[in-house]
């Protein structure tokens, strides 16, 4: 029994040495996975795994996995940047877009012919990726990555390449303003994307006990008549972070009155009606739209307005950059007059290539449109399921039924299966 206390003395002085050693830290230093202390200057050394692979890749040996795997773990725990309090660790995925986009967008400005290429490359890159990352549901930093850094690029060819002379001071403040607007519609939309998960705890269930659930646990019970409780004295919160909670608790009381509750089988928990799991999220959302990776958050319930929102100014601020860009680097003509503001649109652009900051110019442009299209495709499949009345998750569980004339999809798609199986 003492040589118990002595050890458990022992372990919370390590714990409080820990922490004080947490809470000396400069912006230089880090603890490692280790539970020790690091400073940033020693990424450059004491690696094993990084010594043994380098010796026998010079001598020809064979390197084993571990090694490597080791090796790439040092790397990315030893990638940090100075912060208040400590280092902060850098993820790769997150670090990769500030290199290729200032990459691809010099190499695309050489030439039209090179930048026809890799704008193809883009394209076929950027939907391997998301169809890579939809089916193995990773959450991955790389593709809001890529948008900021995206957004850093062509606001700074904007303001520094493109001869400004040739454009309106208000055109320039204008274009300000939507993508000021649209940066702050975005921030709002991954800031209140965390609302949208189901935080209720007291409804799990064990996944054997699914099927003919007809009585609420002791939890739940004690759940509903705290609501009840709650309603007689009338209490309400206002508070707009901690209505979804209530909110939810009286969903979820209503469904256990009215009859059998939703059980999610991924997570075993009670949830509200129009409420689906995300695999990427590991939780059950609120009125779930999809799971965006260009922010890696979910659409849903609380920042499904302020995505759209974010949508449709992105898609103002880019057409009009680009725009503005083209009409300064080409040979523009005039459409039309509206309140006195010429409208100009490109005419020849065959001489952009001659100059380098002609041509980054360009290829930024072209950048931007490219960009826009795939946000006008998003934007109206959006508001046509906006005013359809359902969400794109319910859009593509729910099957046409038989009634609305012809074949829903789920019928091809089970005369499919039959044909292939009689194929075989």
């Amino acid at each position: 029994m003492a040589n118990f206390f002595a050890a458990a003395i022992e372990s919370e002085r390590s714990e409080a040495a820990t922490e004080a050693s947490q809470a000396t830290l400069c912006c230089c230093e880090y603890v490692a996975e280790d539970k020790q202390p690091f400073h940033m200057l020693g990424c450059c050394c004491n690696c094993e795994d990084f010594d043994l692979v380098c010796t026998r890749l010079i001598t020809c040996k064979r390197i084993e996995q571990r090694n490597i795997d080791g090796m790439l773990i040092a790397f990315q725990d030893r990638l940090r940047l100075p912060w208040r309090g400590g280092a902060k660790r850098i993820s790769p995925a997150a670090l990769a877009p500030a290199f290729i986009v200032p990459l691809m967008m010099g190499l695309a400005a050489l030439n039209a012919k090179t930048g026809i290429v890799l704008m193809l490359t883009l394209i076929g890159f950027t939907s391997w990726g998301l169809q890579l990352a939809e089916r193995t549901a990773t959450k991955t930093t790389f593709f809001l990555s890529w948008i900021v850094f995206s957004i850093v690029y062509m606001v700074v060819i904007f303001e520094f390449e493109v001869p400004l002379l040739e454009l309106l001071p208000e055109e320039n403040y204008i274009l300000l303003l939507l993508s000021g607007g649209a940066l702050y519609a975005l921030y709002r939309t991954k800031k209140l994307a965390p609302l949208n998960l189901v935080t209720a705890q007291y409804g799990t269930t064990p996944k054997d006990e699914l099927p003919g659930i007809t009585e609420a646990s002791s939890g739940e019970e004690q759940a509903e008549q705290q609501a009840a409780t709650d309603t007689i004295l009338g209490i309400d919160d206002d508070d707009d972070d901690g209505e979804g909670d209530d909110g939810e608790k009286a969903g979820l009381m209503q469904q256990h009155r009215g009859g059998q509750p939703n059980i999610c089988e991924s997570c075993r928990k009670v949830t509200p009606r129009r409420a689906y799991h995300c695999a990427v999220c590991g939780s059950c959302v609120k009125r779930r739209s999809h799971h965006s990776y260009w922010l890696n958050c979910c659409i849903g319930e609380r920042n499904y307005r302020w995505y759209l929102f974010a949508l449709a100014l992105s898609e103002c601020a880019l057409l009009l950059g680009a725009n503005l860009t083209l009409t300064a680097v080409c040979h523009p003509f005039l459409v039309v007059r509206l309140l006195g503001i010429p409208l100009l649109l490109p005419d020849d652009c065959s001489e952009v290539f001659e100059d380098f900051e002609l041509g980054i110019s360009f290829v930024v442009a072209a950048y931007a449109i490219l960009i826009s299209g795939y946000i006008t495709f998003v934007l109206v499949r959006q508001l046509y399921l906006w005013y359809r009345g359902t969400t794109l998750h319910e859009f593509k569980r729910v099957k046409p039924s038989s009634s609305s004339g012809g074949i829903g999809n789920g019928s091809r798609n089970r005369v499919w299966s039959n044909w292939r199986a009689m194929l075989k």
